[in-house]
């Protein structure tokens, strides 16, 4: 019998960072995708449709994985708290089906919304070792699963990396967000080394011109994560931001 490709369960793979991601995750796994819908376009990848909020579900859905991409989330920093703080459940239940069934290696999607005070503030580059000051109730939901992260990583002896994604799987049409630029290839190789990490971490993920505001170094000595890509061209050219989502950005607050 040929060895079988090793499972890896994305929840939230339907979405935008999903799609980015799983062509590439494809050339070292069997994908699996667990979400409230199915993908846009068709692939190859196995699909769950359901709620990962239901034990039952995300049981099923976790039953057999050897690794774990966890994208799930209500994913937008101008969210008020009643909309965000489910998603540090919804980790919470991901995190303890993977305790049930023995997963060993799960990566966490965070954002650098979890430290956007501290780039607001000018303490640059951010780095995953400062005390984190979150911009918004996103950014502070998010913080809180890297917690859980940590705590389940101590607790059962498993690896657990969150990555602090920056802006990726969106076009670039203000100049604002040049400072947390992640192109879609060095998004892929993040996580590609994130899931090949060996030991737990935070670490932040954004492309080579933005690495002076947020500081890469324990991603490139911890996961061997080098960032390849540039801002697309124009982006010094754009527009500023006249509708900040956040108070990582909003230069009245």
């Amino acid at each position: 019998m040929l060895p079988r490709d090793p499972v890896l369960l994305v929840t939230g793979g339907a979405g935008t960072l999903g799609s980015v991601l799983r062509p590439a995750l494809r050339e070292s796994f069997a994908v699996r995708v667990a979400d409230r819908v199915g993908p846009r376009r068709p692939g190859p990848d196995e699909v769950r449709v359901g709620d990962l909020t239901d034990p039952g579900f995300v049981d099923s859905a976790v039953e057999g994985a050897d690794a774990i991409l966890h994208l799930a989330a209500h994913a937008s920093p101008r969210s008020p708290w009643p909309l965000v703080a489910p998603n540090i459940a919804l980790t919470h239940e991901v995190l303890a089906a993977a305790a049930r069934h023995g997963v060993g290696r799960i990566v966490l999607a965070s954002s650098n919304h979890a430290a956007g005070l501290n780039y607001r503030r000018r303490l640059c580059p951010v780095g995953p070792e400062a005390a984190a000051m979150p911009c918004c109730p996103y950014g502070a939901a998010k913080l809180a699963e890297e917690a859980l992260g940590r705590l389940h990583a101590r607790e059962h002896g498993v690896v657990v990396v969150s990555l602090r994604f920056g802006l990726v799987g969106w076009p670039l049409l203000e100049r604002d967000y040049a400072a947390m630029w992640l192109s879609d290839q060095d998004a892929r190789a993040l996580v590609r080394a994130a899931l090949r990490a060996p030991a737990p971490g935070v670490h932040f993920g954004v492309s080579r011109d933005a690495e002076r505001f947020w500081s890469l170094a324990s991603a490139r000595a911890e996961l061997g994560y080098v960032p390849v890509d540039g801002l697309p061209a124009g982006a010094v050219e754009l527009p500023w931001a006249t509708d900040a989502p956040c108070r990582m950005f909003d230069r009245d607050r």
